[in-house]
């Protein structure tokens, strides 16, 4: 099978570059990445948007970092962060099949962070 994917699939991402994207993340760059999302999107499944991240970072930030950083060190989340609320919305008034509606997806902040 690696013989199939490596004379088929063409290779996007270069070693270096893999090994900077699954590197663990210290604690600026997890703020950075925190302070750059959007702040006043929707709140995801767990109701807590970026809006709180950024005003109550001095009290959450360590905790945000130690999840960040257990993701990338154990590869493993909890199960409800990853948690997502998918919409339909009609696109026209008489939608008669699924082309006529347009996708929402709304995900938690803190798995954002990770991704």
């Amino acid at each position: 099978m690696e013989d199939f994917i490596g004379t088929y699939i063409l290779e996007m991402v270069s070693s270096g570059e893999n090994m900077m994207l699954i590197k663990c993340p210290d604690f600026w760059e997890i703020k950075n990445v925190v302070f750059n999302l959007n702040g006043i999107s929707a709140s995801g499944p767990d109701g807590f948007g970026g809006v709180f991240y950024h005003s109550c970072w001095e009290i959450i930030g360590i905790d945000v970092c130690n999840v960040v950083q257990q993701f990338f060190k154990q590869n493993w989340v909890l199960p409800e962060m990853n948690s997502n609320v998918v919409s339909l919305i009609p696109k026209i008034q008489d939608d008669e099949s699924i082309k006529d509606y347009s996708l929402i997806v709304v995900a938690n902040f803190k798995f954002k962070i990770i991704s």
